[in-house]
């Protein structure tokens, strides 16, 4: 019985140091700012989504723990946001995986992974049009799945 505490009370703690609180605090100080919004899901409302998503994306939602998004629209903002997200993917080891353009602009991926599991994605969109967005999700990824994440992005908004 000893046992089976030690192990829920250390899986617990995993679950709870699953998404970054740097980027939650970030997300937290960014949104006093005009044209800045953050929300955060955790994993209670990302299982309510799996209900709602097609099969698909549901096996993609499992996956994920946490998900964080700052998105800002404040020119004079935009930089020092991404300098504290590079720094923060920085601190916390995170490596620069790629950079991709679409029809919404450039997104620069930062992975925390241990051997073929990706805990924690950032990424880093640029508009085409301005503005400046951050994604932080937390979770279980197999590295060879993590193509998946770019299905969940929300519709563009005219």
């Amino acid at each position: 019985m000893r046992l089976v505490m030690v192990l829920m009370t250390t899986l617990l703690s995993t679950i709870s140091v699953a998404q970054i609180p740097a980027i939650e605090q970030l997300g937290n100080e960014a949104s006093q700012h005009d044209n800045v919004e953050y929300e955060s899901v955790g994993s209670f409302m990302i299982g309510m989504a799996q209900t709602f998503a097609n099969k698909e994306q549901r096996s993609t939602f499992k996956m994920l723990d946490h998900i964080d998004l700052i998105e800002c629209r404040n020119v004079a903002y935009e930089q020092t946001l991404e300098q504290r997200t590079l720094a923060i993917a920085k601190s916390i080891g995170a490596t620069y995986l790629a950079s991709s353009t679409d029809e919404r602009g450039r997104n620069d991926v930062y992975i925390l992974k241990n051997g073929d599991i990706v805990n924690e994605v950032i990424i880093i969109t640029h508009g085409k049009n301005g503005g400046l967005a951050v994604v932080a999700m937390s979770g279980n990824i197999p590295i060879n799945r993590l193509g998946e994440l770019s299905k969940l992005s929300n519709p563009k908004k005219e």
